[in-house]
């Protein structure tokens, strides 16, 4: 297999934290693409030239990182819990990412095209996807998870992309599991370039 990522796009590190998590780091090899460069590898895997795409051996690509982490849970025997809280909690961890990678995209446009209103309003969904997860924290019955590990990519891309946004203040719970995953091997070796 093949996975197409960019090292500093959160939702390929969603995946290749998986990839290192459940053992199939020998199987999948990594190609980094630049998505906002045209790249004609992924275009031609991904004709909606985003990061990542996991390339599997009958040719076929899964392009989204929530169905290429079921994908890769699956080749490895589905050794995490799933049931819909653990889906509840990924899906606002992906909402949270959604809404950080915007308003990053957002900043960076040309200041005469820069939209304060569109920085406010994510800013203001950040915040309340935050409270939210750390409200659903008591609910987590098993860090190893993938709803766990989308909210550590999401935290982890909030201090790499938006650090000025404070998120541990009054939320123990959500730091306690940044810190828990930030300290595993498989979360230091895909930590995003510093000069990203």
């Amino acid at each position: 297999m093949k996975l197409i990522i960019s090292t500093t796009s959160p939702y390929s590190r969603k995946c290749r934290v998986m990839v290192r998590e459940l053992g199939l780091a020998g199987q999948v090899e990594e190609v980094e693409a630049h998505p906002f460069d045209d790249d004609p590898d992924l275009l031609s895997a991904n004709p909606l030239g985003r990061v990542p795409c996991l390339m599997m051996d009958d040719g076929q690509a899964l392009t989204e990182s929530a169905l290429i982490a079921d994908y890769i849970a699956e080749q490895a025997g589905d050794p995490w819990p799933r049931d819909w809280n653990d889906r509840r909690l990924e899906a606002l961890g992906n909402g949270l990412l959604d809404l950080t990678v915007m308003r990053r995209v957002e900043m960076v446009r040309d200041e005469g095209i820069r939209s304060d209103f569109w920085i406010g309003r994510r800013e203001r969904g950040i915040l309340r996807a935050l409270d939210e997860l750390e409200a659903g924290m008591g609910e987590v019955d098993n860090p190893m998870a993938q709803g766990p590990l989308t909210m550590a990519v999401a935290l982890s891309y909030l201090d790499f992309r938006y650090p000025e946004s404070h998120w541990r203040e009054n939320r123990p719970q959500l730091q306690a599991l940044a810190e828990a995953w930030s300290a595993r091997p498989s979360f230091q070796a895909t930590r995003p370039p510093a000069d990203g």
